[in-house]
């Protein structure tokens, strides 16, 4: 009998702990209340490993059989701070923000819109980088923290991916405030920028104009078109053509804009060479992607995707002199 329960506690698996604080950057205290959970990573996808929630002195332990890489969440006032962990480990630390729907210091050190066409549709890729130098988290839940424009005649075919700083990018679906105007609700987190990422395809028509407003804080805002399109509008300001794409790029400029788009054209997967960086403002392509054209075929095919991934401006214009911060 006494070997039976040798064997018994033998197959059984050896608990490990999991141990650390959550502590509140915006207070610079270990924060109490905050409930931790603990989420094994495979092949086999993930799984729940464990849960706690943290004591007065902010400290958690979670007991789990599972081993390898893990990851740990702590969600505090609505919002998600993830970090990744093995087995038995210890003193683990978990940074948590306030948050707030209203935080004035958040800006925009990037907005670059992409539009290509094959005279069947147009396919338009953004990408806006938020900078959170603040210690609160921005999240709105009621607003988004994101508002775009899309046209009408887009339909279905919105989607949205978002980034937090220093995470994998998640796809998020965009709520419809009414027609031409989405609202996303997605945590804006100190410590580096988020990425958000807009695909949207509209029918080429004989004479189409893209129009949109920019309702996010305010920040540069660029316009790329390759060779073989062409685009006109007020509020554009041509800053020239990236040598080595050979794209045209364009500042926008105000709040509101209205864009005449003419002819065919994409960006080529394999840059041309240029013979001098001086020759223009330059594009420097950023990973991870966005969506683009053949957006349903992209996101089954990994390889495809990133192949046909979003570019984005590099930080110099060669009209201005000067360069900008990404």
């Amino acid at each position: 009998m006494r070997g039976a329960w040798i064997l018994l506690f033998a197959a059984l698996p050896a608990l490990a702990d999991i141990s650390g604080t959550v502590i509140n950057r915006t207070t610079g205290k270990p924060q109490p209340g905050v409930f931790v959970h603990l989420t094994q990573m495979g092949q086999g996808g993930m799984a729940p490993g464990g849960s706690a929630r943290t004591g007065e002195d902010g400290r958690f332990t979670i007991k789990t059989p599972n081993t390898g890489a893990m990851l740990l969440q702590a969600v505090y006032r609505g919002v998600s701070y993830s970090r990744a962990v093995e087995a038995n480990a210890a003193n683990v630390q978990i940074d948590v923000f306030d948050a707030a729907p209203r935080v004035p210091d958040v800006r925009v050190t990037q907005h670059m819109i992409l539009v290509e066409g094959d005279g069947k549709e147009w396919v338009v890729n953004e990408t806006i980088l938020f900078e959170n130098s603040t210690s609160v988290t921005w999240n709105d839940p009621e607003q988004g923290t994101l508002q775009f424009t899309a046209p009408a005649s887009a339909g279905e075919n919105v989607r949205v991916r978002a980034t937090s700083p220093g995470s994998v990018p998640v796809e998020r679906e965009p709520r419809r405030v009414r027609a031409g105007l989405f609202a996303l609700d997605f945590p804006v987190k100190p410590g580096g920028e988020t990425r958000f990422d807009i695909s949207y395809k509209f029918p080429a028509q004989e004479n189409t104009v893209l129009q949109g407003r920019i309702l996010h804080p305010p920040g540069p805002v660029r316009l790329v078109v390759p060779e073989g399109i062409r685009a006109e509008g007020a509020a554009l300001k041509d800053l020239g053509q990236e040598p080595t794409t050979r794209a045209a790029i364009f500042d926008i400029v105000g709040k509101e804009y209205e864009i005449r788009l003419s002819g065919t054209g994409a960006l080529p997967q394999t840059p041309v060479a240029s013979e001098s960086e001086e020759d223009g403002p330059r594009i420097e392509r950023i990973l991870p992607p966005g969506y683009e054209r053949w957006w349903k075929i992209a996101l089954a095919l990994l390889a495809a995707f990133l192949a046909l991934s979003f570019w984005a401006q590099w930080i110099k214009s060669g009209a201005a002199g000067n360069r900008s911060a990404r």
